[in-house]
């Protein structure tokens, strides 16, 4: 059964119904435990932390390593009237000054990290000073030797809720098999039984592929592109290689740019406005 409290919250956020899982998780977050939340993409992971931490007393410190989509889930947020902000190179000293008063005096209820800021000498001083009630860790299997995608500044999250003697740990991720499971659960002190996991299955999604040689692919992928609806996301996995594809397609005349880490905050910022 759902209090009435939670669901005052959920109204906040434009939604009437939970999607599976998301009260399980809120549930047990809001009776002071840490979970762990392995959902598919687009399964709404995003509701769990930031329900709870409209009604915990703290801060909700969300790590994430993707800046868009830090800046996608602020900008959603303050749409909604709710305090939250990031912090990351794109962020001016003003703004980021700002930012710590919002959270000091109660204004801001959740702040926006990327892991390698836990690095940062000066951020971790200044977070002590806070009340963090709520940790919030995404793409979580990033702390596991057997994930995917591996990073070494994931291992320092759990030291890091233990010096700041954070309340409660959510670790969320699409991407966990039993063994990452286990050591984000391990890590992190989480329950078995607080580990809350989905299908992978979604119905609405549909996968297929076609096997083509290198000097196939460009020309099958323009063909591809002109004849789609909407928008495409083409992924690749050097920056270099979006530079090109990006070319490519425009060279097609097709209205494509490239997005990676390797592009200045305010022309990177402008394109995914665009």
């Amino acid at each position: 059964m759902v209090s009435s409290s939670v669901l005052e919250e959920l109204s906040r956020f434009g939604l009437k119904a939970f999607r599976p899982g998301q009260n399980e998780v809120i549930d047990i977050l809001l009776k002071g435990r840490s979970a762990l939340a392995v959902f598919p993409t687009g399964g709404g992971k995003s509701l769990c932390y930031q329900l709870p931490a409209m009604m915990l007393d703290g801060v909700t410190l969300v790590v994430s390593p993707l800046i868009a989509l830090m800046k996608d889930q602020v900008d959603f947020l303050q749409g909604r009237g709710i305090g939250a902000a990031r912090l990351d190179s794109s962020v001016s000293v003003r703004d980021g000054e700002e930012i710590w008063e919002g959270l000091q005096t109660g204004a801001l209820k959740l702040l926006y990290v990327a892991p390698e800021r836990l690095a940062n000498i000066n951020f971790r001083e200044r977070v002590k000073a806070l009340s963090i009630d709520l940790l919030a860790i995404d793409e979580a299997h990033c702390i596991s030797e057997w994930g995917h995608n591996f990073r070494p500044d994931y291992l320092k999250l759990a030291d890091f809720a233990n010096e700041l003697k954070v309340g409660r740990v959510l670790a969320l991720t699409a991407t966990a098999t039993p063994k990452v499971s286990a050591d984000i659960c391990n890590g992190f002190g989480i329950a078995t039984t607080d580990h809350v996991q989905l299908s992978f299955r979604r119905e609405n999604l549909s996968f297929s592929v076609t096997p083509c040689t290198d000097y196939q692919r460009d020309n099958l992928l323009v063909e591809r592109v002109s004849a789609g609806v909407g928008v495409a996301v083409v992924y690749v996995t050097l920056q270099f290689t979006a530079e090109r594809v990006a070319t490519l397609l425009a060279a097609n005349g097709l209205n494509a740019k490239a997005y990676h880490a390797g592009l200045r905050d305010d022309y990177r910022a402008k394109v995914q406005d665009q």
